[in-house]
């Protein structure tokens, strides 16, 4: 029992611990943004900053920034980065209402999706976007596939492996049924035609008192 227990443990230790920590790093949000959101403007900027509580993976990382035709007016070209800040050029003329919508990923393996607006030339703030307008403006930034990291990779790996071992153990050790009264159970299963006090012989007879 001594054996299960412990094996159970490291199962719960192993599975338990990429959770623990990426929960820990979900914490990851936008702390700051340039135009800020609800901004309302005169004039159209030439970019939007982003700044984020983590450290973003630019490889891995998309900004857009759509008008309220609903078209996009940002490249597709990955955004700059300095430090916790990306950057996003864009080119519009006119009034009007913008998004910035974004899907970031982090270093450590967490990600963040997210949209704010800001006004121009309007002289209120912007109304939220509708259900609709946000599927559309969120499949500009995730309709892409990311392939799994390098870390994350070796954690299932390791994890599967583990988790192998910890199977075969609990199966190793689980005590016998056939146990007499009086003698402790079994933590390995003995061959058949086993006897403890008449052992068989070389080639798996029993042995014959004399």
């Amino acid at each position: 029992m001594i054996g299960r227990r412990v094996a159970v443990v490291a199962l719960v230790a192993v599975v338990a611990s990429p959770a623990s920590a990426a929960g820990a790093a979900a914490g990851a949000e936008l702390t700051a943004s340039s135009p800020a959101a609800q901004a309302v403007l005169t004039t159209v900027p030439r970019e939007v900053t982003l700044t984020f509580s983590a450290t973003p993976d630019t490889d891995r990382s998309h900004v857009a920034v759509v008008d309220e035709r609903g078209q996009r007016v940002s490249s597709a070209d990955e955004p700059g980065r300095r430090g916790n800040t990306l950057t996003q050029s864009f080119s519009a003329d006119g009034s009007g209402v913008f998004t910035i919508v974004y899907h970031v990923a982090f270093d450590d393996g967490t990600e963040l999706d997210g949209w704010q607006r800001f006004s121009v030339g309007t002289g209120r703030p912007p109304p939220p976007p509708s259900q609709a307008e946000r599927e559309a403006n969120t499949d500009l930034v995730t309709g892409h596939q990311h392939g799994v990291d390098p870390i994350s990779a070796v954690l299932l790996v390791v994890n599967g492996l583990v988790i192998a071992g910890v199977v075969v153990m609990l199966r190793l050790t689980r005590p016998s049924a056939d146990t007499d009264a009086g003698r402790p159970p079994r933590l390995f299963r003995m061959p058949a035609g086993w006897n403890d006090e008449d052992p068989p012989g070389p080639d798996g007879s029993p042995r014959t008192r004399s």
